[in-house]
C-alpha cells in the first residue's frame, strides 16, 4: 500500500473516531431531551381522585367513571355515557362519542331526563337518559 493511501485511511479513521465521540458526547449532554422526561405513573387512587374532580360534562374515556359506585355505563350507536341516579334524578357524569362522531350538545342534569346529542356529518343522534327503578337507562335514541 502506498504512503498516500495509508495517510487517507488513517485520516478517515481519525475523522470517524472524532465524529463518533462527538456524537456520544452530544447525546450525553442532551440527555433526557432526546427521549423526553419519563411520565409519572399514577396510582389507581390518584386516577379515581382526578376523575372524581372532573366537571360533569367533560368528555373522558368511556369507562373512566364506571365501577366502584362511579356510575352506570350506557352505550349507544353514537357514543358511551356514564350516568347515576339519585332521588329519582339522573345525572350524566361523562360521555364520549364513538369514532367518527362528535358531541354537539349535552344536558347533564340532574333532572328527570338528561341528554347528549352526538353528530357525524349531517347525522344527529340524540340520546336521552332517565332513571328506571333507580338505575340509569336510555329512554330514547333518536336519529335526526
Amino acid at each position: 500500500m502506498s504512503r498516500p493511501t495509508l495517510l487517507a485511511v488513517a485520516g478517515w479513521l481519525v475523522a470517524a473516531t472524532v465524529a463518533t465521540l462527538t456524537g456520544l458526547a452530544a447525546v450525553r449532554v442532551i440527555g433526557d431531551g432526546i427521549t423526553g422526561t419519563a411520565a409519572a405513573t399514577l396510582s389507581e387512587r390518584e386516577v379515581e381522585e382526578r376523575l372524581a374532580s372532573a366537571r360533569p360534562g367533560v368528555t373522558v374515556s368511556p369507562h373512566a367513571s364506571a365501577g366502584q359506585g362511579g356510575g352506570t355505563v350506557l352505550t349507544s350507536a353514537a357514543g358511551t355515557i356514564v350516568a347515576t341516579c339519585e332521588n329519582g334524578l339522573v345525572t350524566l357524569l361523562s360521555w364520549a362519542p364513538e369514532q367518527g362522531y362528535s358531541v354537539v350538545e349535552a344536558d347533564p342534569g340532574p333532572d328527570d331526563e338528561a341528554e347528549v346529542e352526538f353528530a357525524r356529518g349531517s347525522e344527529r343522534v340524540e340520546v336521552k337518559v332517565v332513571c328506571t327503578a333507580g338505575k340509569p337507562a336510555i329512554s330514547r335514541e333518536k336519529d335526526d
